[in-house]
């Protein structure tokens, strides 16, 4: 009897996961047993006894219905498209809203986030998910968006407002699809007030689908696909220039450089950067910087995708640049986040307090897409 009692405890005893096991939180819903939650989440149902090893449950019987609770289970036992996400990155505030429930929470370093969660940035907050198939995603400030939404098929991300930056997602918004074709392809999604979408990639290449038309977009190229329209054919757009390294100088050797002195900081040179040459073209051989006019608005709803390119000057494809000074490499907290215009000269001193600090930018074009920061950089901070 005391050798049955004991196979019994151990049954349905929790086992400590070994230090290389990953699991990850399955809510039981009302109905909900460990053969229907095997059914739905495991890639082999018949392993339904693995649960057993890293949960305490009422019974061993499958078929009864399990009390409202949260189940791990190893992640390497979990369907792709059920495996959560990791909030690996966030700065100010951000908040997220589990599938079903009414209300936003703040959210947490390192979280998991789960299938058809919403997650949502406010003012100047930033956001860095990856997921556990690889993907990355990078949203941006006053943005929307849902992770591997319902009814949605090969689909990573859904966005509902703002911009976003992905590395391989597969991205769906109110008027596109965008397909990444290659492991490596970057690329920025901005969805306009007026629910058009901007698509513009920087590495590899995606396809941008809509009403049954399907373009593919190169690096170094952009479109556009406006509500209820087919996409419109890519244009080339003049290169957004790097910051590169921890002189924090542009990659052009003429081009543009970040200068921090005396607590102040600004880009210089912005107009000798690299640019296309005179005979930069679309395909089709149409050239849209032969006469090029001033900067047009980029708020304009009635802007036809043949007019992009126009509105980025060729000789200054930088619009602003988005400053982040924080007391840590890690920039876990920040003293200062703030996009300036391009030519404007930021005097730090005074405006916080004086000490060392790090700094790192983003170049920000004209059609408002932002690069990636740059390496951190030590400045020093005085009273004014």
């Amino acid at each position: 009897m005391r050798r049955l009692i004991s196979a019994l405890l151990l049954l349905f005893s929790p086992v400590a996961a070994t230090p290389a096991e990953e699991l990850q939180t399955i809510i039981v819903k009302p109905g909900d047993t460990l053969w229907s939650i095997s059914n739905t989440y495991l890639k082999d149902p018949r392993k339904w006894g693995e649960i057993l090893k890293y949960n305490r449950l009422p019974a061993a019987d499958p078929s009864i219905a399990l009390p409202g609770m949260a189940l791990k289970v190893p992640v390497n036992l979990i369907k792709e498209q059920f495996r959560a996400a990791k909030l690996v990155y966030f700065v100010n505030e951000v908040m997220f809203r589990r599938t079903g429930a009414p209300d936003w929470r703040g959210v947490a370093s390192k979280m998991d986030l789960f299938k058809s969660d919403t997650v949502r940035t406010k003012v100047d907050a930033r956001a860095d998910i990856r997921f556990y198939t690889g993907e990355v995603l990078n949203l941006f400030p006053n943005s929307i968006a849902v992770l591997r939404p319902p009814g949605k098929k090969n689909t990573d991300v859904e966005l509902l407002a703002g911009e976003l930056r992905g590395l391989r997602s597969r991205v769906v918004t109110a008027s596109a699809r965008i397909t990444p074709k290659t492991k490596d392809t970057e690329f920025g999604a901005k969805l306009k007030d007026d629910l058009t979408t901007l698509v513009q990639v920087y590495k590899g290449k995606a396809d941008v689908e809509a009403q049954g038309k399907t373009v593919e977009v190169q690096a170094g190229f952009a479109a556009e696909v406006k509500m209820d329209m087919p996409p419109s054919e890519p244009v080339k757009l003049p290169p957004l220039p790097q910051l590169d390294g921890a002189q924090t100088t542009l990659t052009a050797s003429s081009g543009p450089q970040l200068r921090s002195e005396g607590g102040k900081i600004s880009l210089g040179n912005l107009k000798t950067g690299k640019t296309p040459g005179a005979n930069a073209a679309l395909p089709g051989d149409k050239d849209l910087t032969k006469n090029m006019p001033k900067t047009g608005n980029i708020d304009d709803k009635n802007i036809d995708a043949n007019e992009i390119v126009k509105m980025i000057s060729v000789a200054n494809p930088v619009a602003s640049y988005h400053l982040q000074v924080s007391k840590t490499q890690a920039f876990t907290t920040l003293a200062l986040d703030k996009t300036y215009d391009a030519f404007e000269t930021i005097n730090l001193n005074g405006r916080i307090p004086a000490g060392d600090y790090y700094m790192r930018v983003a170049l920000v074009d004209l059609l408002g897409f932002e690069g990636k920061f740059s390496t951190p950089r030590k400045i020093t901070v005085e009273k004014e």
